[in-house]
């Protein structure tokens, strides 16, 4: 079975941009080739018609977060991931963007966009997926506009008008806000309008509350390292070769290996 990504008759919003999305996720997806990146199977990009053909799975890290059955609403209340369930969907991902980064600048990194396979063992298959705002780089690309994934997830950068340049470093804010909504089960600044969370992250310097994830949930090794991702620096946070060694060294020390 195959899961297939295409444009309705119909479909709100700039067509113009959205077959242009499709266009950069062939782009993307048909220079990788990654156990934790979504495979791309065939693609159609005819204007009237373009399509994507990929490969199908079963659910996704929102869903799984936010215990969303297939065909029915969410659950009453959050169902939290395991700790052990965290840091191995953690280190999947981790695995995708240390593959990417030299080249590849995803942009939209958020639980929407992670898939998964076997979602509930302890050591879930990731599939990183949804390139359409992804940059392809030789070193960093400038953009006109700077685009912004979906507002919550975003780093600081990408709220700066006057930012040209967007580099791999926005993923890895992104990679601890995907953490933090794992560790508590919230949507990271609910209720919050995009200008509200650009105000809060951008001008204000304000992080998500690491109060809010529960103290058996989150060893002083991984809370400091979801600080470390929430730097409003980007070159102060660390590369996802890091994020994945620390990741490895808490299951140790847990022993949940």
């Amino acid at each position: 079975m195959v899961a297939v990504k295409m444009l309705l008759a119909g479909t709100a919003g700039n067509t113009a941009a959205l077959t242009s999305a499709m266009q950069q996720e062939v782009s993307v997806l048909g220079r990788c080739s990654h156990p934790n990146v979504v495979r791309l199977i065939a693609a159609c990009l005819d204007p009237h018609q373009p399509c994507l053909v990929m490969e199908l799975c079963e659910t996704s890290l929102e869903a799984a977060i936010h215990h969303i059955r297939s065909g029915g609403p969410a659950a009453a209340a959050p169902h939290l991931l395991q700790l052990k369930q965290v840091l191995n969907i953690a280190l999947g991902i981790c695995s995708a963007l240390s593959y990417m980064h030299p080249t590849i600048t995803h942009r939209d990194l958020k639980p929407a966009n992670v898939l998964l396979n076997k979602a509930s063992s302890e050591s879930p298959e990731v599939k990183l997926a949804d390139f359409g705002l992804a940059r392809i780089r030789a070193a960093t690309m400038p953009t006109v506009e700077p685009e912004a994934g979906t507002a919550a997830y975003c780093a600081p950068e990408c709220f700066d008008i006057h930012n040209t340049v967007v580099t791999h470093h926005a993923d890895l804010y992104s990679l601890g806000v995907c953490i933090w909504a794992m560790l508590t089960g919230e949507q990271p600044w609910q209720d919050f309008s995009i200008v509200a969370i650009a105000y809060k992250v951008c001008v204000k310097g304000e992080q998500l509350p690491l109060h809010h994830i529960p103290r058996n949930r989150c060893p002083y090794k991984l809370q400091h390292l979801v600080k470390a991702l929430f730097d409003r620096d980007p070159l102060r946070r660390p590369a996802a070769e890091e994020v994945a060694k620390k990741l490895m060294l808490i299951q140790q020390t847990l022993q949940l290996r």
